[in-house]
């Protein structure tokens, strides 16, 4: 499916977004943020959001827009603050736990309805073998699930190298502006495939195991409230990368 990006960098089309992404039809909103240290001790530069009934991508300027980004609301009292925390929409992460942290810490945003795809990327080896002791990247979970084109690694490739320290890049990129054409591809590409990201994981769960959907919920709930905890340290925890023990 094609998809349009739009970078929200005005109130007015903010208003757009908040339009596009609260529809009456039920529907999931996949979300992704960018920054530099994507916890409580760093900065959330952008926010990508795309509702699974549009084809849009909307990409927030959280530099440009600050606070108000979430706080705007549209006639009916909605705002990104009021999506983010409410429970009538279900918001698709992947790997929550620094994002729940960032929006919390920075924001005062407590994040509810989570469905993080890294458990359910773990939950279905479990249910396969049994077995699971690491978690998987998001970008290793797309290849090996969707095989996306060609062309979707050559754009990460591309964004990757404009912030990767060890690439010759800097995080600070995504505070400038205009922002690079290759970030604004790099940060639209995986949103736009987070529910089909789900829905062919589903598709592949083994017979091991029950009730995997209730229990990917729990832990998700889990992983937000860890984040907004006093000890949560968000910042190269080795421990980050081993899939959950009991769940």
């Amino acid at each position: 499916m094609s998809f349009t990006t739009t970078l929200v960098d005005s109130l007015s089309l903010l208003q757009q977004c908040l339009a596009d992404i609260t529809p009456t039809t039920p529907h999931v909103l996949a979300v992704d943020i960018e920054g530099i240290d994507i916890n409580r001790h760093g900065k959330i530069c952008l926010l990508q959001l795309m509702c699974s009934t549009s084809s849009s991508v909307w990409l927030i300027d959280v530099t440009v827009l600050g606070a108000q980004a979430f706080e705007e609301t549209d006639a009916s009292g909605i705002s990104l603050r009021t999506i983010l925390e409410g429970s009538e929409t279900q918001k698709l992460f992947f790997d929550v736990r620094n994002d729940s942290d960032a929006l919390y810490n920075l924001y005062n945003i407590s994040l509810s309805n989570v469905y993080d795809l890294q458990l359910l990327e773990v939950a279905v080896r479990l249910s396969i073998c049994g077995r699971a002791r690491t978690v998987s990247g998001l970008a290793k979970t797309i290849q090996f699930h969707l095989n996306p084109a060609e062309d979707w690694a050559k754009t990460k490739d591309l964004g990757v190298t404009l912030f990767a320290p060890e690439k010759g890049g800097s995080y600070e990129v995504f505070e400038r502006r205009p922002l690079d054409a290759r970030l604004i591809a790099y940060c639209s590409q995986d949103v736009t495939l987070l529910a089909s990201l789900r829905d062919k994981m589903r598709e592949g769960m083994g017979p091991q195991g029950k009730n995997w959907e209730n229990r990917i919920l729990a832990e998700s709930k889990n992983r937000v409230a860890l984040a907004r905890s006093a000890s949560y340290d968000g910042r190269r925890n080795r421990a980050h990368a081993l899939a959950p023990v009991v769940w």
